[in-house]
């Protein structure tokens, strides 16, 4: 069960995100450790899901559904994603694990949300921890696609 459960004020279910709940990036986050081919578990829904995603270059190169971006660091666990076309979007890890297999990543906003392990790497403790910290931040995962393994 979660600390806030995601309920939003006034039950608004187009909200993915209670703005309400205050979101923090997970302070172990290192860019340097976040190269590799991922793949999302479970996602949100909303204007957003990667699917698979990868990220090379020391942390500075992102690759999903065939665009790619620049990486940059914003804050400790809050990257920006720049595209050739000037968009740009910002993610907020809010946790990983020790070794960076398993990430959740999502927003303030909380336009999108999801959770991701490194390929080959899923271990169903790590999504739960995962989920939970969403949970914790605002987000209801009980009601997130998942994926299959």
């Amino acid at each position: 069960m979660a600390c806030t459960n995601g309920a939003n004020p006034g039950g608004d279910p187009s909200l993915l995100r209670n703005p309400t709940v205050p979101i923090g990036a997970i302070q172990r986050f290192e860019l340097s450790k976040f190269d590799g081919d991922w793949r999302v578990h479970s996602h949100a829904g909303g204007g957003w899901n990667p699917g698979a995603f990868t990220v090379s270059d020391a942390g500075t190169t992102w690759r999903a559904q065939g665009q790619t971006a620049t990486i940059a660091p914003r804050a400790t666990g809050i990257l920006q994603l720049t595209y050739a076309d000037g968009t740009q979007r910002d993610l907020w890890v809010v946790w990983t694990d020790p070794d960076h297999h398993t990430v959740a990543v999502g927003n303030p906003e909380g336009d999108f949300g999801f959770i991701a392990t490194r390929v080959g790497r899923f271990r169903a403790d790590q999504v739960a921890a995962a989920a939970q910290v969403l949970d914790f931040n605002g987000y209801r995962t009980d009601e997130w696609a998942v994926r299959a393994k």
